[in-house]
């Protein structure tokens, strides 16, 4: 069987990646095959965590890699063989289909973990900041998301991912999984990703580092301003970026500090009707596919502490950064 992660996006998929691509004799000795192909760049040898530039190069002619893909998901046609890249969520998978998909005779499934849409947007917003986008503010960002909610009434609709999915990749089942720590198999995606497969999260050696914890939301903005323009090309700001999480340094860090709690309950009720019979269909033990969100200590957008942060995080990053 040919099981391929697509995301979405923002749900930790560089965590199972990563754990995939450093263990590939854990996963033969369970039948199990993070296919090299598509990760090698040409060199037979994986080098990749992940088939992001598969998920590129498949419009792109894709020169050999289809051939590749085929030919080593056929020699492990008697276990389970594994494609991974939170890329292939938005794309049109059409030429995945014609050009790898067809040549084999696995059966597929398709694995997506959702995310409540409020953290989705939160992480977004901060991911665009840390690089430097334009994004104008946290407030303006979230006003635009709002409006798109109001005018389109397929943004957010996972029913109509799903049913794209369906068509572009005839025959695959679809799999979701819910980006829920507190429910995941072994309460880490790594252990529940591989749950899938049927390994215990007993069995798992999982990585000694914890995962990184999120910057927050004024953290994720002074690290934005370290951009080209500053001398801080993308790797710089990377590394700073991992210097910051691993610090150790509270007042860097913190989450449900990008939407308001208004704004939090609009999207997420939005989000939940738009979603009724994709839950119902897959879920249909629950009430709602989320729990409400919970704000635990997160502080308000502009509250009388933020510019005092600002200032102590871009002190911090001019300290990191000068070593």
């Amino acid at each position: 069987m040919l099981w391929i992660h697509i995301g979405m996006p923002k749900t930790g998929t560089t965590a199972p990646q990563s754990w995939l691509h450093a263990h590939p004799d854990f996963l033969a000795a369970r039948g199990l095959r993070y296919l090299v192909a598509g990760r090698d760049r040409g060199t037979g040898h994986a080098r990749l965590i992940c088939h992001n530039a598969m998920a590129v190069a498949m419009s792109r002619g894709w020169r050999g890699t289809p051939e590749a893909l085929a030919e080593e998901c056929r020699a492990h046609e008697g276990g389970h063989a594994i494609v991974s890249s939170e890329m292939f969520f938005g794309r049109d998978l059409t030429p995945l289909q014609e050009r790898f998909l067809s040549r084999i005779a696995a059966p597929v499934r398709i694995v997506v973990y959702l995310r409540r849409f409020d953290d989705f947007i939160e992480a977004d917003y901060k991911q665009r900041a840390k690089n430097g986008l334009p994004t104008g503010d946290a407030a303006a960002f979230v006003a635009e998301r709002l409006a798109r909610i109001a005018a389109d009434p397929d943004y957010m609709n996972l029913e109509t991912a799903f049913a794209r999915i369906r068509a572009q990749v005839p025959g695959a089942g679809i799999i979701p999984r819910l980006y829920l720590r507190d429910e995941m198999a072994g309460g880490n995606i790594i252990t529940d990703f591989l749950s899938l497969f049927d390994v215990p999260p007993e069995e798992v050696p999982l990585p000694e580092r914890a995962a990184n914890r999120s910057l927050s939301r004024v953290t994720s903005e002074a690290l934005g301003l370290f951009d080209d323009k500053a001398g801080y090309d993308k790797k710089a700001r990377r590394r700073l970026g991992r210097m910051l999480q691993t610090c150790g340094d509270a007042r860097l860090y913190g989450s449900g500090d990008v939407l308001t709690p208004e704004e939090r309950a609009e999207v997420n009720a939005a989000f939940e009707t738009r979603n009724a019979g994709l839950r119902a269909a897959f879920f249909p033990e629950r009430d709602r596919l989320f729990p409400p969100a919970d704000p635990g200590e997160a502080r308000p957008r502009g509250h009388v502490g933020e510019l005092a942060e600002f200032q102590h995080a871009v002190r911090m990053i001019l300290r990191l950064a000068r070593g």
